[in-house]
C-alpha cells in the first residue's frame, strides 16, 4: 500500500490514519535493527547531539530486552519516546551537526559497550577507541568502566530519493 500523498483528500467512507514521515520510518527501522542485534539483556541508552545551532541535546532510556519466550521490550515509556524522536530527528540531519547514540549493556562480570554515529540517515558504527576514550571520562569512581566492542553492522541505510 503505497502513502497517501499530502494533497490527496481522504475518502470519506474511511478513517484516515496519518502516515509517518520517511524520516520516522527509516528511525523505526534502525531500533528494530539495534534492539535485534543487541539481542536480550538490560541496555542503557545514551544520546548526545550537537544541533545547528551548537546546542547540546541529550536523551537516555534504559531498556529490558528479552526474547524467550517471545521478543518483549521493557522501558520507560517517556524515556524511550525521547530517545526515539531524537534519533528520528538526527537521521533527518537538518537540525543535527553530530549525533552519537552508545549503549551500555549489563553483563557479567563487567558492563560492553558499544557505539553509532548518527548520520546520512542511518546508524554508523564508532571506532571502539573512541567510544572508549568517551566512555572512560563518564564512568563514575565506583562502577567499572565497560569493556568496549565493536558495534554491530545494522544493515544498509534506506535508498532515499
Amino acid at each position: 500500500m503505497t502513502s497517501p500523498q499530502p494533497d490527496q483528500a481522504a475518502r470519506a467512507d474511511r478513517r484516515s490514519l496519518p502516515y509517518p514521515g520517511d524520516e520516522a520510518i527509516t528511525a523505526a527501522r534502525a531500533v528494530a535493527q539495534l534492539f535485534t542485534a543487541l539481542g536480550a539483556g538490560r541496555h542503557r541508552l545514551h544520546y548526545a547531539a550537537v544541533d545547528v545551532d551548537g546546542r547540546y541535546r541529550l536523551a537516555s532510556a534504559t531498556v529490558t530486552v528479552t526474547t524467550a519466550p517471545a521478543w518483549h521490550l521493557d522501558a520507560n515509556p517517556d524515556e524511550f519516546a525521547a530517545i526515539e524522536a531524537a534519533v528520528t530527528a538526527s537521521m533527518e540531519g537538518s537540525c543535527t551537526v553530530l549525533a552519537t547514540l552508545v549503549v551500555r549493556t549489563d553483563q557479567e562480570p563487567d558492563p560492553v559497550v558499544c557505539g553509532w554515529r548518527i548520520e546520512r540517515g542511518w546508524l554508523h558504527a564508532m571506532n571502539p577507541v573512541t567510544v572508549y576514550a568517551a566512555v572512560r571520562h563518564c564512568a563514575s569512581g565506583s562502577e567499572p568502566v565497560a569493556r568496549v566492542y565493536p558495534a554491530p553492522f545494522l544493515g544498509d541505510p534506506p535508498v532515499t530519493g
